[in-house]
């Protein structure tokens, strides 16, 4: 009865100790713009109808961001976003420009269910 006692506090502690590893390794993942970002380009390009070999993958330049992919058929694919509140951003494919506004409606816009 008092092993039991005393292991339980070790028990919650290791258990916690768990949990916040787990959060701190989700952190780098969980999103920010550069995500919203990422996520919004494809959206897009998905909506286009351009067929994607490699979707954009970003970074950050500056206070901006950019980001890269490549079309099926070897077409480049850019998106370029100031990093400015709102967030907006540009996607050119091959040269072209296909769109350009607002990550949060395109985000906003995919995530309306249809019936």
């Amino acid at each position: 009865m008092r092993r039991s006692v005393l292991a339980a506090p070790l028990l919650a502690a290791l258990a916690l100790a768990g949990c916040a590893s787990q959060i701190s390794a989700l952190a780098p993942v969980s999103g920010g713009d550069i995500t919203a970002l990422r996520i919004a380009a494809i959206d897009v390009l998905e909506q286009q109808g351009v067929e994607m070999m490699l979707v954009p993958a970003c970074v950050t330049e500056g206070e901006g961001y950019s980001c890269s992919g490549t079309t099926y058929d070897g077409k480049p694919i850019k998106v370029s976003s100031p990093g400015t509140d709102p967030l907006g951003m540009t996607v050119t494919v091959d040269g072209a420009v296909v769109f350009e506004g607002s990550v949060k409606d395109v985000i906003d816009k995919a995530a309306q269910v249809t019936r």
